[in-house]
């Protein structure tokens, strides 16, 4: 039974908060005071509620304010609840309705886990230092001061922070003013605009940035400890041109006078839109050309346009609950591919959205134990368990159907509609949908309740024969065709141009064509559905693929789509690999995700059975062999960047399948390997796995050494991928006794976790590691979404 709660702000509602801290790095403890200025807006009583979570609060003094008179009312109780994360101030006489000011005095610890106020780690000039940073979302703000912390509760803030002096020290807001003493510094921070407590954020300690300017005068810095920040430049270029994307699209402009851009050494989610104050780990905004890949450069583009987009879309408005937080991020991960693509056209970014969201996220929503992408949040503890791909994913995918359904144009104007209307307040998501209609008079309410309160998707069953095209749908289910869900009925748009804009809203559907040999559905596979044929109409298509017809997202949803329902039963997996046939000519980078991803599948299925597994190796290499002859080594000059993305994935494929030329070179450059910086970025992860999985004691242990001497984060997590891929069972154990040693940051945790279990000869030992460790796991990253 979940845990349902009583929303605080239904008694009181705060208007400002005037917040001072004083935040220790020796003891790690803080002190503070705040005063809360709001209305209290339910009967009388001699109580006042506030969150606090692992605070001390010693003194309370409670304020009403009637016009130009002030009362000061007696606290005599004051009681800090840890189990419903409260403190109650109860008081000698009645509380009515009206306006208050509610002071406290109070202290908290600075922890380990990455939330609330919690310290980052690292090394300059050979010295362990500290910064000490914020994390808030989803409701541990609680943990820095007594608060309403729910997102309804939007307030302005005055922040006033007491730290050692000379260092930078950030927020929200631009400096107000600083006042010196011998050893600290008490920066006052601009007022903010009104906003949810989730979005505060500050960040101090040995820092060094970067800057420059929209064209709209905003102040964008990009900060990083003083080693990194000379690879800050590439994210504080994206961060500008997306700012502006924005201000365009959105018809507003962001209203605050500076961003800033903080990367930090530990943290536990990829990135934190805190307005004005965005925070980093340091993979995701962080670009060294000696060390960073091009996947991973792509990558820290994509958050930062991201992040940049919940300026808007979650700051600017922001959902009235957490129940609609799959609106904010997955709003937020479809557009981030709109802004990308207008910034660097020759990514071809909507090709991998397909391939990197969409396809994805079929393979979770294909399970019976799905679940919807909107259910409701009944505490902020259960975001942990449901905000998943199925929210994030989903989300945009149907967003991305949403916007192909409405048209680009239509779209914007009810985006724009939606922001101007809302801004500085809070919506559910039903308010975003009456927009949409209001603007383009669709009842786009109706349509995307189905794809959001449903589990699943469905698949259609196309009969296309001479002039005939017979159309069934039915819920897609991994398990097998289940006619206990048969009766589920999507409003399908076929996007294809023989049947213009239709909806396909009912069990089945006869149409006649006088074209059918070009009927394909779901062009460039925008619709969050599959689509399978009958035998004569995969004949067609696969001449057509031959002849080069179809779009890359095209391609790949064909592909992916066969393989998916063979795999469930839907069609027979011969017919998936006659398909399969078509693409050896293929030269996309996302494509070959598609097929790189089923070959990987299909082999694990046979789990240990290497007789098998071995006499699917001549088939991966003949599927290779083109493309490895047309890309080998070296980057051609000048050469198109899905190139520089496929080749990993060809020698990846190559190297699984045993090709000696592929093995002898990459055993060649691993021997010769000195420091990772030696490898190409863009190869690490297909020498240093390839490596791992054919090395022994040797390799292991130069891999353990080059990991506890390495401080940048994205080489360390390549070096923890080698490290968790040996198949020597004596090598696996010290693997994931790393796990738990000083030399593994808690923020790296989970990806160690996930290359054992991926490791078919690690599963067991890695499934009885955890189990053993449960606990262990719980108390450093148990409030971590990925826990």
């Amino acid at each position: 039974m979940s845990k349902s709660i009583k929303h605080l702000y239904a008694d009181f509602k705060p208007e400002h908060y005037v917040l001072q801290l004083t935040p220790d790095r020796d003891t790690m403890k803080f002190t503070g005071t705040v005063t809360i200025h709001g209305k209290k807006t339910s009967r009388p009583s001699r109580r006042l509620t506030f969150h606090q979570k692992n605070l001390r609060v010693t003194k309370a003094t409670v304020i009403r304010r009637q016009k130009k008179l002030s009362e000061t009312i007696k606290v005599d109780r004051i009681n800090n609840h840890a189990g419903c994360d409260e403190v109650r101030l109860h008081t000698e006489q009645d509380l009515y309705p009206g306006e208050y000011s509610v002071e406290l005095e109070f202290s908290g610890k600075i922890t380990p886990a990455m939330d609330g106020i919690y310290p980052c780690n690292f090394v300059h000039d050979k010295k362990e230092k500290k910064l000490i940073a914020t994390q808030f979302e989803s409701h541990h703000a609680r943990e820095a001061f007594p608060c309403v912390d729910e997102p309804e509760a939007k307030a302005t803030f005055d922040l006033i922070l007491t730290t050692p002096k000379g260092e930078p020290v950030i927020a929200n807001t631009p400096v107000h003013s600083q006042k010196h003493d011998s050893k600290t510094t008490t920066t006052t921070f601009e007022t903010t605009p009104k906003m949810s407590t989730y979005l505060l954020a500050f960040v101090f300690g040995e820092m060094d940035f970067k800057e420059t300017k929209t064209k709209t005068g905003t102040i964008v810095r990009a900060y990083a400890t003083p080693d990194n920040t000379a690879h800050t430049g590439f994210a504080l270029d994206v961060a500008v041109k997306c700012l502006e994307f924005y201000n365009d699209y959105f018809g507003l402009d962001y209203p605050l006078e500076k961003c800033d851009l903080v990367a930090l050494p530990d943290f536990a989610s990829g990135a934190m839109e805190n307005w004005g104050c965005i925070t980093f780990r340091e993979q995701c905004m962080l670009v060294d050309p000696k060390n960073t890949s091009v996947g991973t450069k792509q990558f820290v583009a994509m958050v930062v346009a991201h992040e940049l987009a919940h300026q808007w879309f979650g700051n600017l408005v922001t959902m009235r609950w957490w129940t609609d937080l799959w609106l904010n991020e997955g709003f937020a991960s479809w557009i981030e591919y709109m802004a990308i693509d207008t910034i660097f056209p020759e990514w071809n970014i909507w090709t991998q959205f397909i391939s990197d969201e969409q396809q994805p996220v079929f393979k979770s929503d294909a399970l019976k134990n799905t679940h919807p992408v909107e259910v409701p949040i009944h505490h902020p503890d259960e975001i942990r368990s449901i905000f998943d791909a199925i929210s994030y994913q989903k989300g945009s995918s149907v967003i991305h159907m949403l916007h192909e359904y409405l048209g680009a144009k239509p779209f914007r104007e009810g985006l724009r509609y939606y922001l101007k209307k809302h801004q500085f307040s809070n919506t559910d998501t039903v308010d975003l949908w009456a927009a949409f209609e209001e603007v383009t008079k669709k009842p786009v309410r109706k349509f995307m309740q189905a794809w959001t309160s449903t589990p699943g998707f469905p698949i259609i069953h196309a009969d296309v024969s001479g002039d005939s095209v017979g159309l069934k749908q039915s819920r897609f289910n991994l398990a097998g065709p289940d006619s206990t869900h048969d009766h589920q009925i999507w409003p399908i748009p076929l996007l294809s141009s023989e049947f213009d804009a239709q909806i396909f809203d009912t069990s089945s559907l006869q149409s006649k064509s006088t074209s059918t040999n070009k009927i394909k559905f779901n062009a460039n596979q925008a619709g969050f559905y599959r689509t399978v044929y009958n035998n004569d109409h995969y004949a067609t298509l696969a001449r057509r693929l031959e002849s080069g017809e179809f779009s890359a997202q095209d391609r790949l949803g064909l592909l992916s789509d066969i393989f998916e329902s063979s795999k469930a039963g839907y069609v027979p997996l011969s017919n998936a690999f006659s398909l399969l046939d078509s693409y050896k000519n293929e030269q996309n980078a996302a494509v070959w995700d598609i097929i790189a991803g089923n070959l990987v599948e299909i082999r694990s299925v046979f789990g240990d059975n290497e007789i098998i597994r071995q006499k699917l190796k001549p088939t991966i290499a003949r599927l290779v062999n083109s493309e490895l002859k047309r890309l080998g080594w070296k980057p051609a000059k000048n050469e198109p960047y899905f190139d520089t993305l496929l080749r990993p994935t060809i020698l990846g494929l190559a190297a699984s399948a045993d090709v000696p030329p592929v093995l002898s070179d990459i055993s060649q450059r691993f021997e010769a390997m000195k420091l990772p910086t030696d490898i190409e970025p863009d190869l690490r992860s297909v020498i240093w796995g390839t490596s791992a999985r054919n090395g022994d004691d040797k390799t292991f242990k130069k891999f353990i050494k080059l990991h506890n001497s390495e401080s940048n984060s994205e080489v360390r997590t390549t070096l923890a991928m080698a490290i968790c891929s040996f198949e020597q069972p004596h090598l696996i154990d010290p693997a994931l006794s790393m796990i738990t040693s000083k030399q593994v940051r808690l923020q790296d945790i989970t990806y160690w976790v996930a290359y054992s279990f991926a490791n078919r000869h690690a599963k067991e030992k890695t499934w009885k590691w955890f189990q053993a460790n449960w606990k262990w796991l719980e108390k450093n990253i148990g409030s971590d979404l990925s826990f």
